[in-house]
């Protein structure tokens, strides 16, 4: 009977453990991306997308219908205005996007992500270009 009850605490323990980080982690945007992106060198194709927090400085971008994630780290920055749109915002050089930055709205902060090595030459090759912008998708 002992080696029940520890077997059961033991199985709880556990997965109360393995169920943590998921709990955790906070939504942050939910968008529907009607192109083709980069998010940290890996290729994201057009999709529905979940933004979550996974810490004070990395968020995972998820296709859970494809069942594909990538993990990016970011910065905290405020925001320019007092827009209260939650947004994706995506740099384009040609026919390549690569997500920038992640708008909360309300005030909160914009998540500012790196310019990956990807984008860097994706910059030099378009140097000049009249054809290099922001596209905006809103998100939920």
């Amino acid at each position: 009977m002992k080696c029940n009850v520890f077997g059961i605490l033991a199985i709880v323990t556990l997965s109360l453990l393995v169920n943590i980080p998921i709990m955790s982690a906070q939504t942050i945007a939910m968008a529907s991306v009607p192109f083709a992106f980069t998010v940290a060198n890996t290729e994201m194709s057009a999709g529905n997308y979940v933004i979550t927090s996974v810490s004070d400085s990395a968020i995972v971008v998820i296709n859970r219908v494809k069942g594909f994630s990538v993990i990016s780290l970011f910065h905290s920055e405020q925001p320019r205005n007092n827009n209260d749109t939650t947004k994706l915002v995506f740099h384009r050089y040609g026919d390549t996007y690569f997500l920038s930055q992640v708008a909360r709205g309300s005030g909160k902060t914009v998540i500012q992500l790196p310019i990956s090595k990807q984008e860097s030459e994706a910059q030099v090759q378009n140097a000049g270009s009249v054809s290099d912008k922001e596209v905006v998708v809103a998100a939920k």
